[in-house]
């Protein structure tokens, strides 16, 4: 009796295995929205009047200084490709743009600098419960952020993590998410399309 057990025991996750996994309704869809926090732009572009070098000298008296930086947020893009009913994956982009205003050291503006970044993340998403109209899930998706700005270029890896997110609606939809990774913190929400 012990040793059937055993045997069905370890058949049970083979038989589940072998099972064909159940097909989604929609095979693909495009989400666009607006994200929260942009982390890393926040510490690459963030700078205010309180960075000051270990000594002061009459180079740094007369320089140009920059004023606050100013970011239009983090737009995305998104393509996935649902594989299953529950397993998802994705490619998100996202883009933000970044000016600061300069001035010369009598107080006068004297031009600006501008940034950019995108934000490429391929994404794993599982789905918790997914029914015609309405799904719970969560997704782990690790990228690269490139940006640029005083014609620097400059790269990154990032980590995102949506512990959980909603879709409502069916063939256009709507979504949000909470999410926090070194791209941004905070949610994102928009709208997709099924197809």
């Amino acid at each position: 009796m012990k040793r059937t057990l055993i045997i069905l025991a370890l058949l049970l996750p083979l038989s589940l295995a072998a099972q064909k996994p159940e097909a989604p309704e929609y095979r693909h869809d495009w989400r666009f929205g607006i994200a929260g926090l942009p982390l890393i732009d926040q510490l690459f572009f963030g700078y205010g009047h309180d960075h000051y070098p270990e000594s002061i000298d009459t180079d740094f008296i007369y320089s140009d200084y920059h004023g606050d930086c100013t970011m239009v947020g983090l737009f995305s893009a998104e393509y996935s490709t649902n594989f299953t009913k529950h397993f998802t994956f994705a490619v998100s982009g996202y883009l933000n743009s970044v000016w600061t205003p300069m001035y010369d050291y009598k107080g006068n503006k004297n031009g600006q600098n501008l940034g950019l970044s995108l934000h490429v993340i391929p994404t794993a998403r599982y789905n918790y419960y997914t029914s015609q109209s309405f799904s719970i899930y969560s997704s782990i998706g690790l990228g690269l952020i490139f940006g640029t700005e005083k014609k620097e270029f400059f790269a990154f890896p990032t980590l995102q993590i949506a512990p959980v997110g909603i879709t409502f609606g069916r063939k256009v939809f709507g979504f949000a998410e909470w999410n926090g990774g070194f791209s941004y913190l905070g949610g994102r929400a928009g709208i997709g399309y099924r197809f």
